[in-house]
């Protein structure tokens, strides 16, 4: 069986009523086998799926398999944005580390407002994880302010994702 029948038998599997620890098993495979062929409908498939689903581990496993994947800069990424404010700090930590395989700009933009407006400090790290592999100048201001924190994980995380910014900047120029 060719792995992009294996994407299509994977959807077909899903659209049967399961239960949560099989849908998550489901989206792994599917995230690892679209990430081994490059398959767009692989990320397709789990932005759909992560639209219904409820239960937090399977919907955690989708936004992690969705950040191995690539999503493009016109692709709709609204249903991970959403899920930067659940009340489920695994989602909401997942949905973070889904927009680092994203190029929208967006993405960047609500990951800097997430990291302005919360007082958890995990999701401060997340944000700087992501940030410090899609971010831009335009972050530099937003992760700065955590570098003089007492709390030496998020000192640590803002310096890193400083110093990944500024040295795929200087690549850049």
């Amino acid at each position: 069986m060719s792995d992009a029948k294996i994407i299509q038998e994977i959807c077909h599997y899903l659209e049967n009523k399961r239960n949560a620890p099989e849908r998550n098993s489901a989206y792994f495979i599917l995230g690892k086998v679209g990430k081994n062929i490059a398959n767009a409908e692989a990320t397709r498939l789990l932005l759909a799926c992560i639209a219904t689903e409820v239960d937090k581990y399977a919907l955690a496993t989708a936004l992690e398999m969705i950040s191995e994947l690539s999503l493009t800069a016109d692709q709709d990424i609204s249903m991970i944005i959403n899920l930067l404010q659940d009340r489920r700090w695994l989602v909401r930590h997942a949905a973070i580390r889904a927009l680092k395989s994203s190029k929208s700009v967006q993405a960047e933009e609500e990951l800097i407002a997430l990291l302005s407006e919360t007082n958890d400090v995990y999701d401060k790290i997340y944000c700087h994880a992501t940030l410090g592999v899609i971010g831009t100048a335009q972050a530099l201001p937003a992760i700065q302010i955590n570098t003089i924190s007492r709390k030496p994980d998020l000192k640590v995380s803002a310096l890193h994702a400083i110093e990944s910014i500024k040295a795929r900047l200087e690549f850049c120029d």
